[in-house]
């Protein structure tokens, strides 16, 4: 609609100028090849704009979640140490070497863990993002194409939001260690166990995160390849070239 009402008016400025002075038929012609040169040009800054924009967005997304989990692990061993320490005080209360150092053996495999799953979600989140970025590229060209994306869109902007969430929950636990209420030899057990359960719990939930980012990617991605004909679609050539055509 906005291309018909630019081109209606470049019929405004051309046809009071036509009543002043004689134009040739090929002069009219040219005005409005013209203009409708310029509309298309404007149309493809448009569509690049939009590509720039969100390209930039998934990279600065992906960038400071990065710069924050890195922040965030070397915070981690200074907590790491204060949480070690204050076990070894809470062991003091244990006669029982062997099951001490069973104890913090155990402590140290919930603080591996944890570190590894982490890592893990953060190379699934890149992957996703991955994903992400391929399927705003191949809506670009469908949009340049003159299909509709804007359900496409929408979807994009609902990954976004999911991705952001999951790795706001990956931020969340890797700053993690898990403490044990150790107070007699007979509450030992009962003890560990309720980290491991702990633990267990927030990697669901973190897992959890992943998958539903995971999942409404794929959405977008299903909501493109409903677009009819959008496997067969090519880059749009030059603007000169396309209107020579």
């Amino acid at each position: 609609m906005k291309n018909i009402l630019a081109l209606i008016f470049s019929f405004a400025l051309v046809l009071p100028a036509a009543a002043q002075v004689t134009s040739t038929p090929g002069a009219i012609r040219e005005g409005i090849r013209e203009n409708i040169q310029n509309i298309r040009t404007e149309a493809k800054q448009g569509i690049q704009g939009i590509r720039q924009t969100m390209q930039e967005q998934i990279r600065s997304a992906r960038e400071d979640f990065l710069k924050t989990i890195e922040a965030k692990r070397a915070e981690l061993q200074t907590t790491i140490q204060a949480h070690r320490d204050e076990l070894k005080t809470k062991l003091q209360k244990i006669k029982d070497e062997r099951k001490k150092m069973v104890v913090e053996r155990i402590d140290q495999s919930l603080t591996d863990l944890n570190s590894r799953m982490m890592t893990h979600y953060v190379n699934v989140l890149n992957q996703i993002d991955d994903v992400l970025g391929r399927v705003v590229s191949r809506t670009d060209k469908a949009q340049a194409n003159g299909k509709d994306v804007t359900a496409v869109r929408t979807a994009i902007t609902n990954a976004q939001n999911a991705i952001a969430a999951a790795r706001a929950a990956v931020a969340v636990q890797v700053s993690k260690v898990y403490s044990m209420s150790i107070t007699s030899d007979t509450t030992l057990r009962s003890a560990v166990g309720a980290a491991r359960q702990t633990l267990h719990d927030d990697l669901k939930k973190v897992a959890d995160s992943v998958k539903a980012a995971r999942d409404v990617v794929r959405q977008a991605a299903v909501s493109l390849a409903q677009i009819r004909g959008v496997d067969e679609l090519k880059t749009p050539t030059s603007t000169a070239t396309s209107t020579s055509q």
